[in-house]
């Protein structure tokens, strides 16, 4: 993962150079929409899968990955028919909806596919395609921006190849299990499409509302915060985002096993995060704002502002989200959605007041910072509060077992409390009671 993010921050250097601030924000514009629209496509049927019952995973899996191919056709066919209203269809526009549609499937299959690892406990092959997608990402970039003229649709293009070849080396056929429905199966999941999945919409709305609005400012200044988010992201896709799949897999494992030890678990990581996070990101900005005239060029040195202003929400987010599937598990799918249409409305009320001359452009950033770091505090008062319940539950659970002949206390094979059974009422589990 080291090798991954090495490799990545070479991949900046030579956007920065290849490409110009207004063309890189052009890309970040659209490459928006398909983070937003891939990371929602599998309706979370595939997070579902790493604690559903070994009937349910291989179909949802399945039905996960088709889902991201028909979002990917989709986007494309909208960003065509967007492209013919506002007057600009041409032989360029097609060539760039066709890369849209192309990274919106990709990202979202190549997220599938590390769910489905996880729920296999295979880490090392997780660390081994992203090293894989870094590396043809890199490489795409140079080449097709030589070959097709430095434009947003180069890096578009650079970028789905390195996703699909992520998801190809992820890729394990497995065989549905006989007579197990299509309709039983997620009518037992529900609350991961009726609840996750707009919460994973809103939350990709939100961090990428800030990219929409940089847009409407000037492209400029959408590659100044496009750049900044980049290099922010680096530590926590090295020591966060590289995690949040061990981290899930192994406190999913425990909520399935021992929900008692989740709590300290997550504690114990959040604390790690948090310390390494403000060392590592403040070092990173500072280091940045001084040397990004020299390194990256005097065009971006507005990125490296933008940093320091970003630096309260990037550590915040470091910390958190590696994490944040743990309120899922938990089976709190309707407080991950009210949270997320919470920090989605305070996004947009933080930056109104830029666009109608209020407030600074600035002024507005590091705003949307401090409110930032307030919704994820919120966040973690109440997964920790989840993962509290999930043990009381787990306890009276083993209270109520049927014991063992001879008098002892443990109970009976596969009557602990799985995970699925962690409920509020009857509707907020991933699995029946």
């Amino acid at each position: 993962m080291m090798t991954a993010q090495a490799v990545n921050l070479a991949g900046i250097l030579l956007v920065t150079r290849l490409y110009t601030p207004a063309t890189f924000g052009r890309y970040a514009a659209v490459a928006a929409v398909a983070a937003v629209a891939g990371g929602v496509g599998a309706l979370r049927l595939d997070v579902a899968a790493t604690t559903a019952a070994e009937r349910d995973a291989p179909l949802l899996l399945r039905i996960a990955a088709r889902l991201n191919g028909v979002v990917g056709l989709v986007v494309a066919l909208l960003a065509v028919a967007w492209a013919a209203v506002v007057g600009d269809l041409d032989r360029p526009a097609l060539v760039e909806a066709v890369a849209l549609g192309a990274l919106t499937a990709t990202l979202g299959l190549a997220g599938t596919m590390v769910y489905a690892r996880v729920r296999d406990r295979r880490y090392r092959l997780v660390a081994v395609a992203k090293l894989a997608t870094a590396l043809v990402q890199a490489v795409g970039t140079v080449a097709f921006g030589l070959l097709g003229g430095r434009s947003a649709t180069a890096l578009l293009a650079a970028m789905a190849l390195g996703y699909g070849t992520g998801a190809l080396l992820l890729f394990r056929p497995r065989r549905p299990v006989p007579h197990v429905g299509v309709r039983d199966v997620l009518r037992r999941h529900r609350p991961f499409v009726t609840a996750s999945a707009p919460a994973i919409l809103i939350n990709g709305l939100t961090l990428n509302v800030p990219l929409f609005f940089a847009a409407a400012v000037s492209s400029v200044a959408a590659a100044d915060l496009a750049l900044a988010l980049r290099v922010g992201a680096l530590p926590s896709a090295l020591l966060g985002q590289a995690l949040m799949p061990i981290l899930f897999g192994e406190i999913a494992h425990q909520l399935r096993s021992a929900p008692r030890r989740a709590r300290a678990s997550y504690d114990r990581a959040l604390v790690g995060l948090s310390v390494a996070g403000a060392v590592l990101l403040t070092v990173l900005a500072i280091g940045t704002h001084l040397a990004a005239p020299r390194v990256l060029g005097a065009e971006w040195a507005g990125a490296a502002t933008v940093l320091l202003l970003l630096l309260p929400f990037l550590v915040g987010q470091f910390a958190v989200v590696p994490l944040s599937q743990t309120l899922a598990g938990t089976g709190g799918n309707r407080q991950q959605l009210l949270w997320d249409v919470g920090r989605l409305l305070t996004t947009g009320l933080v930056f109104l007041p830029a666009l109608v001359g209020w407030l600074s452009w600035p002024a507005s950033l590091l705003s949307f910072s401090l409110a930032m770091v307030g919704w994820y505090g919120v966040h973690v008062l109440v997964t920790r509060t989840a993962l509290t319940r999930a043990a009381l539950t787990c306890a009276a659970s083993t209270r109520a077992a049927p014991t063992r002949a001879g008098g002892t206390d443990r109970p009976v094979d596969g009557e602990r409390a799985p995970i699925g059974a962690v409920r509020r009422g009857a509707t907020d589990s991933p699995e029946p009671a």
